[in-house]
């Protein structure tokens, strides 16, 4: 497999740049001076989306200016809207959203209503389709007009390095921080829009960071709420999304903090060892190549986006020690919370002498039954990969049990929840920085315009608006997300129902085909099967004893029995 590393936002780009390395030069002016190539491990290729010009020139040196025929290299997808009137003008008078402003506020809502606005409205699809190809980002858009050209440059960008396009990638891996701005925001439309353009079955999957706890200062502040709503917003989009991303490899910031320091540069490279099992070149000869195996089987048999936990272990090359390599990463290799036994399957990737049966073995005596596994030469140690898939359901109390991912997603979403209730003027604008219109000075002030407002609260909170201690009680992303932890805490397997099953949108119409049943309607279909009512084993015991009672106490009963014991007929 081939893996096109796309790092997206400010986090993304700093993970991605260990997957896109050089191995052959590690000076990039040795490289310039000879005209070398940069080769990555696993021949990846790839870029960086970000939403900030200015910091991508001057606040990093790894990537350079993809538009100035660079790699690796950076785009800003939004440089492909003109400034002045037209298109952008005409975004800002009708919404309020300023398509070419640099860099985004951790505003979960921001790409995702501005992804619906060029997708829906076919004005703003016309001026855009008319408005020609300008700017940094001409070349690459082409001559083609385009009614999406964020999305449809962003995705031009990506596709030449792909077996879609002129390159050799057979797979994608999008790299985002699930909890920042431009990351979070864009991951979703950008996997929808590549869907939509008739890539249903190229490979695509996404390894997010989730933020860690609590409130930050550094790069900009912002408060743990905020945060864990960008990323429940993101997550969510994926999630519901029928025919959307192969997978979403989870990562927990907290848990990798724990494995590697506080420092980011570890952090990041920690990513890169856990992930290059499945990213490297290399595969056992005569065994299935893991791009084409990965497309077919990691969301087999299910009708959504799965969820991923890493679990990695090293050690030094040693005869037999699959078992011991298999107890520590479920043990102690972990990077998101879950009950690996609870997976429904396991993708395996190995690299070293690793004898598969022995690691089937060693996953089966940990209630892992369903194991695919994929081999690759390895260098000095052994090391294994497992993405455990949805390794959550089947426990009722797991939601209350700390280090299961039904814990873990409970206690973020009363976190978003307990945000939304009490911040509720800060979900309604979005800029470059974290002052609210009326603190921002001159012609930069933003202000969203009725239609946005409207449109974004009943989003948030459904047809009834925001009522403050008394959010999400009939519709709404509010509403979804109390609906979640219910299902949560009801512990069903992810086969027999998800947690985020209704998708939701902004401007677009929903599609209420697709709606989750409510908790009480859960409650209904558990008491009905087969047309009957389930009752307890208590009330039938207690039914039975009754029956019997009065059976007994009956003249007919007695008559019978003396009958029967005279030997009568």
């Amino acid at each position: 497999m081939k893996m096109c590393i796309c790092g997206i936002g400010g986090a993304g780009g700093k993970i991605a740049s260990n997957f896109l390395g050089n191995m052959d030069y590690n000076s990039k002016l040795i490289s310039w001076f000879t005209g070398a190539k940069c080769v990555s491990q696993g021949k990846a290729m790839g870029l960086w989306i970000d939403a900030d010009k200015d910091d991508a020139k001057n606040n990093q040196h790894f990537f350079k200016d993809l538009a100035e025929g660079n790699y690796p290299g950076f785009f800003i997808p939004h440089d492909s809207v003109p400034t002045g009137p037209g298109l952008h003008a005409e975004v800002r008078k009708k919404y309020g959203y300023d398509v070419k402003s640099q860099g985004f506020v951790r505003d979960a809502q921001y790409l995702k209503a501005i992804f619906e606005i060029f997708d829906s409205d076919k004005e703003i699809q016309n001026i855009a389709a008319n408005m020609g190809s300008t700017g940094p980002n001409s070349d690459i858009l082409g001559s083609n007009n385009s009614k999406n050209p964020i999305f449809d440059s962003a995705w031009k960008a990506i596709e030449p390095y792909t077996v879609l396009g002129e390159g050799e990638c057979d797979a994608l891996l999008f790299i985002v921080s699930f909890g920042g701005g431009t990351g979070t925001g864009f991951i979703n439309p950008i996997v929808d829009h590549i869907r939509k353009g008739g890539s249903t079955s190229f490979p695509v999957f996404i390894l997010g960071v989730l933020t860690e706890p609590g409130d930050i200062t550094v790069p900009q502040p912002s408060l743990e709420g905020q945060r864990y709503l960008a990323a429940i917003s993101a997550l969510y989009d994926l999630l519901t999304k029928k025919n959307g991303s192969n997978g979403i490899i989870l990562v927990d910031n907290e848990i990798l903090a724990k494995q590697a320091g506080s420092d980011r540069k570890i952090q990041n490279s920690l990513i890169y060892e856990v992930m290059k099992p499945m990213i490297v070149d290399r595969d056992y000869p005569g065994e299935s190549p893991v791009g084409r195996a990965m497309e077919k089987e990691s969301s087999r048999g299910l009708d959504f986006s799965p969820i991923f936990v890493p679990a990695y272990w090293s050690e030094p090359k040693q005869e037999g020690n699959e078992a011991e390599l298999v107890r520590k990463a479920l043990k102690k290799g972990k990077l998101f919370d879950c009950s690996p036994s609870r997976a429904d399957k396991a993708f395996v990737f190995c690299r070293g002498f690793v004898d598969s049966i022995k690691v089937k073995q060693a996953l089966s005596q940990e209630g892992i039954k369903n194991v695919q596994i994929y081999r690759k030469m390895g260098e000095k140690n052994n090391e294994i990969l497992i993405l455990l898939r949805n390794p959550y359901g089947g426990d009722p109390q797991a939601y209350n049990t700390p280090g299961t991912l039904e814990n873990k997603f409970c206690v973020i979403i009363a976190k978003v929840l307990k945000y939304m209730n009490e911040h509720v003027q800060d979900l309604f604008y979005e800029g470059m920085s974290n002052l609210k219109p009326t603190e921002k000075e001159g012609n930069s002030a933003f202000k969203l315009t009725k239609l946005s407002r409207d449109a974004l609260t009943q989003f948030f909170f459904g047809k009834d608006g925001y009522i403050k201690n008394d959010i999400g009680k009939t519709d709404g992303f509010a509403f979804e997300l109390r609906e979640a932890r219910r299902r949560l805490k009801v512990g069903k397997a992810p086969s027999e129902q998800t947690f985020f099953c209704k998708p939701l949108s902004i401007f677009k119409e929903e599609d209420n085909h697709n709606r989750c049943p409510s908790a009480s309607e859960n409650e209904e279909e558990d008491r009905e099967e087969n047309g009957m009512l389930k009752i307890n084993a208590d009330a039938i015991d207690k039914l039975l004893e009754k029956k019997l009672q009065d059976m007994l106490a009956s003249p007919e009963f007695r008559q019978k029995f003396q009958e029967i014991a005279k030997g009568e007929n």
